[in-house]
This record gives C-alpha cells, structure tokens and sequence, in this order.
C-alpha cells in the first residue's frame, strides 16, 4: 500500500515529497497518542485487525486519524486531541 507517512510508536517518517504537508504530520501525530494509549502490542494488533475487517479508510484507528486532522485544517473549535482519542479509542 503507497502511503505519505507511517508511525512507529513515538517517531513518524513521511515521504520528501510530503514533508511540508502539515495535515499530514498532525495526522501521524495522532498516531504517535495511539500509540502511546494502547501500547506497542496492542496498536499493532488493533491496527492490523481493523485494516483486515474494514479496510484502510474503514479502520476506526485511521477515521479517528482522519476525524481529527479535517478538524484541524477546517479550523473548527479548538479540539483537546489528547482527550478526545483516550475517550474514542
């Protein structure tokens, strides 16, 4: 699958041709608090599950994701993220 940006518990890499995409970096950040609410073991297990069951753009851990970072570029009402993915994971 050809992906802009990938998360590794608290790092994330993206492409050259995405690194001035600022959605995109506060997408994987919202990666890196996954990560670091469930755990390596239980992100990766969770991720490939629900990858497997939905489907990339049907993954909760990606719509959240992608929830969140719509809001950001949208600029809705602030939204507290920390909060918000503990309460939605």
């Amino acid at each position: 699958m050809e992906v802009a940006g990938i998360t590794y518990k608290d790092t994330y890499f993206v492409k050259t041709p995405f690194a001035a995409d600022i959605s995109l970096h506060f997408h994987e950040l919202v990666h890196v608090h996954q990560w670091s609410l469930l755990g390596a073991e239980s992100f990766i297990k969770r991720y490939i599950s629900e990858i497997q069951t939905y489907g990339y753009n049907g993954a909760p851990l990606e719509k959240m994701a992608y929830s969140l970072q719509d809001r950001f570029m949208d600029n809705c009402t602030p939204t507290d993220v920390l909060s918000y993915v503990q309460n939605h994971l």
